[in-house]
């Protein structure tokens, strides 16, 4: 990975067989992420890691928004998920 953090995380659900956009992290002016939620179903998992944080192999932490790029680095580790994938989509975004 870069020294510059993602801006914008993508997290799609491969439940249905398809890769569907289900929630979106940004890093907003602040340094802070946000959540927004595409479909709160398929994103509960997205939802749970903004509420709790994410274990950061790098960090030796839990993670949380307000860590910033920390967290949406965090987002971007390798998980052990089938049905799930976050995205690095910055790039797209401008």
């Amino acid at each position: 990975m870069s020294d510059k953090p993602p801006t914008l995380v993508a997290m799609y659900s491969w439940g249905t067989g398809e890769p569907v956009r289900v929630a979106e992290f940004r890093l907003n002016d602040q340094g802070r992420a946000e959540l927004t939620l595409l479909d709160p179903v398929e994103g509960k998992l997205a939802q749970d890691f903004y509420a709790h944080g994410v274990d950061s192999v790098s960090e030796g932490r839990a993670v949380h928004p307000d860590d910033g790029p920390a967290f949406m680095r965090a987002l971007l580790q390798p998980f052990r998920m089938s049905y799930y994938r976050f995205v690095d989509e910055s790039m797209s975004s401008k």
